[in-house]
């Protein structure tokens, strides 16, 4: 996947909050979100659920696939309560991608 430097997100730059509009899960622990500017991003959560505990669970694929979009598209949620907000998540996307390079 690539991406151009203008669909980095920076909340400070932005009029109006970002949601999703959509989530899939690809496999545990890693999902497909599109977002309302139309930018679509793979999501590894891997390295959140290694470091924190209300995240740990999330690496049975039978919790982590519970995932559902709520508060009008702010934030995900699973099974378990644990959610994560529209802003981080994009936040999170975005340095994934630097990371490997492809921004």
């Amino acid at each position: 996947m690539t991406s151009r430097v203008d669909e980095i997100y920076d909340p400070a730059q932005h009029r109006n909050f970002i949601h999703i509009l959509r989530v899939d899960v690809v496999q545990t622990p890693v999902i497909k979100v599109l977002f309302d500017d139309g930018v679509e991003r793979n999501v590894d959560f891997s390295p959140l659920i290694a470091r924190s505990k209300w995240f740990r669970n999330l690496d049975v694929p039978t919790t982590f696939e519970t995932v559902e979009v709520i508060n009008n598209g702010r934030a995900l949620q699973w099974v378990t309560g644990v959610d994560y907000c529209a802003d981080a998540l994009r936040i999170m996307a975005d340095e994934q991608l630097r990371d490997k390079g492809t921004v």
